[in-house]
């Protein structure tokens, strides 16, 4: 039976036994882990260290090219091969992917920039010889921007990682590496080739830039133009510019003042004709005339010929006449 204190309070079940809960027990009597059976020696218990393991496996991945078949070939197939996320080149007659091609090719750049850091760091080197070495490095650094500018990595899938080269990095690092060993150079000569070098490759990024927003497709740009009412994509962006520039606040307000000028022009002329009465008759002659000019169109263009020839008949008729009566 509840206690006679607790008769009055709400929510008491008085017709029910009293319940008492024990304490919890300690949590040093307690254990998460399951209590293995004694020792056993038809056991084998395996002491795996997570860390070693981590440690065995990182920065490796799996690759999916496998061949588990038993087929015989040149190539051996042993399944699964994990590999370091150390990258190698391709092999002699092997073809490179795209992403290999491009991670190599910026790894080569950024080798490239530090070596021309360093060398410029030199204090043996000679003024132009730094000159050189500066438009070199702003070359790289243009092919570099348009590089990443090409995103391939998103295109195609980031998750694989590899390097990769182009055919225009060797031709640059053979160059680089003939003038270092030569060192008989011009450098005036040198230095300039390398300025209009840069200025190509600054050219040919601005190039993408605007293939990228119009399109590379001829079909594109000429209905760019064609809808711009301009033979070119020159004469295009000119239209484009020349109407994006009337939009401005201060031409609005000018292009305002002309329109209402020529509505009160247009409403002068509405006005005149109307206190005017044209008569319809005359109204109906004018529309009888210009479809009668309207279907000779087509021998406009040959009647001053026409006219031409009556006149030549006309006094051909005349001396006919003039010699009939002084002969007859």
């Amino acid at each position: 039976m509840a206690d006679p204190k607790f008769q009055c309070l709400p929510y008491i079940a008085h017709d029910q036994p009293d319940v008492y809960e024990t304490p919890d027990a300690p949590e040093s009597e307690t254990s998460d882990f399951y209590d293995e059976e004694p020792a056993n020696e038809s056991i084998e218990r395996l002491h795996i260290s997570t860390k070693d393991s981590y440690n065995k496996f990182k920065g490796k991945y799996l690759t999916g090219n496998v061949d588990f078949s038993d087929r015989i070939g040149k190539k051996i197939r042993n399944g699964y091969d994990a590999v370091s996320g150390e990258w190698d080149l391709a092999g002699e007659g092997e073809k490179e992917t795209p992403i290999q091609k491009c991670l190599r090719l910026q790894c080569e750049m950024n080798e490239l920039m530090e070596e021309i850091t360093a060398s410029q760091a030199d204090a043996t080197k000679t003024k132009e010889e730094k000159a050189s070495y500066e438009a070199v490095f702003d070359v790289v650094g243009t092919a570099k921007k348009v590089l990443e500018s090409l995103k391939l990595e998103q295109a195609i899938g980031s998750e694989t990682v590899a390097m990769g080269a182009e055919t225009e990095a060797k031709k640059l690092l053979t160059k680089i590496e003939e003038y270092k060993k030569s060192g008989g150079a011009d450098p005036a000569k040198t230095a300039t080739e390398l300025v209009y070098s840069s200025r190509i490759a600054e050219l040919e990024h601005r190039l993408h830039e605007l293939e990228v927003a119009v399109g590379a497709k001829p079909e594109k740009i000429s209905r760019l133009a064609g809808s711009a009412g301009a033979g070119n994509l020159i004469e295009a962006v000119q239209s484009i510019s020349a109407k994006a520039a009337l939009l401005q606040p201060q031409q609005l307000d000018l292009i305002e003042t002309r329109l209402g000028n020529l509505l009160l022009k247009m409403a002068a002329i509405d006005e005149k004709s109307a206190a005017t009465g044209q008569d319809a008759n005359r109204e109906q002659k004018i529309l009888e005339l210009y479809e009668i000019a309207k279907t000779t169109e087509p021998i406009v263009q040959i009647l001053p010929d026409m006219l031409n020839r009556m006149q030549t008949l006309e006094s051909l008729h005349k001396y006919g006449e003039f010699l009939e009566g002084k002969f007859f």
